[in-house]
């Protein structure tokens, strides 16, 4: 199960930091998850609301949840502040049907897009993505796992790099395996704003996002936002796994999306960018809509599920909307 090369998706991850223009606002969030034993696992989830300030930025909102699972399930949960309600979720598994567990129990975090919301709704894809580094450490020990019987053609289909003539289902049908690639190392985000973060350890992996609010006049707003997955290898290299950045702009009476254009950074498979053009469907969504209608209609081999979550995140510039409204 080596590392393939031939059949890898764009390598152009973002080098420079995007400054926090004045007046503007910025959302921030990290999902840290490092291995604690056989199928388990540490979790640091970290999110902050910040608003430019001409010495530095003002701290709206500021969360931090810790959890700890075992084969994705809460085994211990606790946050800061303290949230009684996250007690609830002790024996939840990240996955299917989390979200609807989170929508049920927290119905207000979801209805005012807050920050706890936007920790707890990206777990899941977060969740998803951290096999990664046990697929990695496999490769690195030389074990090659293989797929059950019909494996490839079962997950033909989820997305664009999963179509069924896509690369990697090619290469899975011949090979038993799914094959794994080695992504750009990942250069440092300090982006003004940040939270806090301590250094990834080896083996963990980092579902980072920032979403930037930038008003125009009275009527419209700018938006600004960047996805990054990467990994650190027992050397201490962060790698980039995918990486997307989206900007557009919203009407702020209506709250709009007026138009929206998405780029590529870094992604694994020669046939992940083809779902770039998904993007422009959230034009004219509103964005109390945005992340029901995307979950329900941007399926199938036309969309990227990394691309579909930036996408529902961007629905957050309804809370940053509001937060202008009250400074």
């Amino acid at each position: 199960m080596p590392f393939v090369s031939d059949i890898v998706g764009p390598q152009h991850p973002v080098r420079t930091d995007a400054p926090l223009a004045a007046g503007a606002l910025r959302r921030t969030s990290t999902i840290d998850t490092h291995p604690a034993g056989p199928g388990a696992s540490h979790v640091d989830l970290r999110a902050r609301d910040v608003a430019a300030a001409g010495d530095g930025v003002n701290v709206l909102g500021d969360v931090r949840v810790r959890a700890h699972l075992a084969e994705r399930v809460i085994e211990d949960i606790g946050s800061t502040p303290p949230d009684v309600r996250l007690a609830q979720l002790l024996g939840n598994r990240i996955g299917p049907g989390f979200r609807a567990t989170v929508a049920t129990l927290l119905p207000d975090e979801v209805a005012r897009s807050s920050l706890l919301h936007l920790l707890l709704d990206d777990w899941v894809g977060a969740a998803l993505v951290a096999g990664y580094s046990v697929q990695h450490a496999a490769i690195v020990a030389g074990v090659e796992e293989k797929l059950p019987a019909g494996t490839a053609d079962r997950m033909a289909g989820i997305c664009a790099g999963f179509a069924p003539q896509a690369s990697l289902v090619g290469y899975a049908r011949r090979n038993g395996t799914i094959p794994s690639v080695h992504g750009p190392v990942a250069p440092p985000i300090g982006a003004a704003g940040l939270h806090p973060v301590e250094p990834l350890r080896a083996h963990g992996m980092r579902r980072l996002r920032r979403l930037d609010l930038c008003p125009v006049d009275e009527s419209s707003a700018q938006f600004d936002a960047h996805f990054r997955d990467s990994h650190v290898d027992g050397d201490g290299v962060e790698t980039i796994v995918h990486e997307y950045t989206v900007a557009g702009s919203v009407q702020t009476s209506t709250r709009t999306v007026t138009a929206v254009t998405a780029d590529v950074r870094v992604l694994p498979w020669q046939e992940c960018p083809q779902a770039i053009g998904s993007a422009a469907r959230i034009r004219g969504m509103t964005l109390g809509e945005m992340r029901e209608r995307i979950r329900r209609e941007f399926v199938g081999t036309s969309t990227c599920t990394h691309l579909n979550d930036t996408l529902r995140a961007i629905a957050d510039l309804d809370a940053l909307l509001d937060l202008r409204a009250g400074l």
